[in-house]
């Protein structure tokens, strides 16, 4: 079947009285529910408006759709607005718009920008297996019914800010290509968040480095605070950035909602990012003189989770980290006997006559005399054996620990 160009009004009112819109090349612009009052009947009638395989050229606008009613406040025809396997070469838009209607977007192509800022969706959103392209930011929509975003693709950011998940949020088998943020939208309802390809990604780091261009910019007239939430809201609302403090609460909320579902091994790759994002954040923050005291104590804290077992989902990193902070500290300790010096080089003989001590230093409980029988009883020490025998106990405590968490992390 041959595409059918639809270049006026007037062609455009022709072809869908006669049928659905088929395999078209609109090449105008297109308000939703119509203006003609033939083509108001005839979705009246059949309660439904369809397009397939359509390629749309320019601007797409809906705007309010209501379902036909009683007196008495009943719902006797609703209204469904379908686009299959359709291509918009142009913007979509249902800004400031109530579609208290189904609005299905199945296996659509969205090439350009998509607005439905202060969109709310009283039915059904469905958008199926589409694909966005260009940069998205629902921002203060509100989704009252189910919203599908299943096998979705989106190829730069898509930001929730402000908008209300009442129901239920459908990702499933969806894979955000770039940045994904649900920091900031409002989560009554639930999210189905099975088969989510989702992966790190870079978020917007700069922020603290802007904010403080921004003060010198307005001569200190602006307070911190004042020249971040500036720069902040223009990330969000505006730019489609996404700060790396909505990217960590963004992992937070997806674990907590497969947690919640008690979904243990789903949650991990987010409960890791989510702690690597911090780790991040918290450099960036103290690079830039955000806050001082807390990102210290978070990148001491988070560095030795990241090397000890990768945020809790490595035994095998806690393994080799239990013997190698064993391994430093005890050649740290028996440096101060009168057995032996430093040297780069590694004898045979010496490491096998060493083994049977090291084994029991690995003890986290060992006594200080563990080394006199594996050497002679001439053995002696100075006090620094004994500080560096105190750290490596607490080390190697440490390093156990943090590989029996990682055997339980799926609990």
């Amino acid at each position: 079947m041959s595409r059918v160009p639809i270049n006026t009004d007037k062609e455009f009112e022709n072809t869908y009285l006669k049928s659905n819109l088929v395999k078209c090349d609109l090449n105008l612009k297109i308000k939703i529910p119509y203006s003609s009052a033939a083509l108001r009947a005839m979705h009246f009638n059949t309660q439904s408006i369809k397009f397939e395989g359509c390629h749309f050229k320019e601007q797409v606008n809906i705007s309010n759709c209501n379902p036909s009613r009683t007196a008495e406040g009943t719902v006797i025809r609703e209204s469904v607005i379908e686009f299959i396997g359709c291509h918009f070469y142009d913007e979509i838009i249902a800004e400031d718009s109530i579609l208290d209607c189904k609005i299905r977007f199945r296996d659509c192509h969205f090439h350009e920008n998509v607005n439905f800022r202060n969109t709310s969706f009283k039915g059904l959103a469905d958008f199926w297996k589409c694909t966005f392209y260009k940069p998205t930011t629902f921002y203060k929509t509100d989704f009252w019914d189910i919203v599908v975003f299943s096998a979705v693709t989106f190829k730069e950011n898509v930001l929730f800010t402000y908008s209300l998940i009442d129901k239920l949020m459908i990702l499933r088998g969806a894979f955000p290509e770039k940045g994904f943020d649900l920091s900031l939208a409002i989560i009554s309802g639930e999210l189905s968040i099975f088969d989510f390809q989702f992966d790190d990604y870079s978020s917007y780091g700069k922020i603290y480095n802007d904010t403080g261009k921004l003060l010198e910019k307005s001569n200190n007239t602006l307070s911190y605070i004042g020249a971040y939430e500036t720069i902040y809201e223009t990330a969000v609302s505006r730019q489609h950035l996404i700060p790396i403090e909505n990217k960590r609460e963004t992992y937070r909320i997806l674990k907590n909602q497969l947690e919640t579902q008690k979904n243990y091994i789903d949650s991990i790759p987010f409960k890791v990012m989510e702690s690597k994002t911090l780790l991040k954040e918290s450099w960036k923050k103290l690079v830039n003189g955000h806050t001082l005291t807390r990102p210290i104590s978070n990148i001491i804290v988070l560095t030795l989770n990241a090397i000890s077992n990768w945020f809790g989902s490595s035994y095998v990193m806690g393994v080799l980290f239990t013997f190698s902070i064993g391994t430093l500290f005890y050649y740290l300790s028996i440096l101060n006997t009168n057995l032996y010096e430093f040297d780069w080089s590694i004898n045979n003989e010496i490491f096998k006559r060493n083994l049977g001590a090291f084994v029991q230093y690995i003890i986290p409980t060992h006594r200080f005399d563990y080394a006199s029988k594996y050497f002679n009883s001439d053995l002696r020490t100075n006090q620094y054996f004994y500080l560096w025998d105190v750290i490596g106990r607490v080390f190697v405590g440490y390093g156990i620990y943090q590989t029996i968490q990682a055997f339980r992390k799926y609990k």
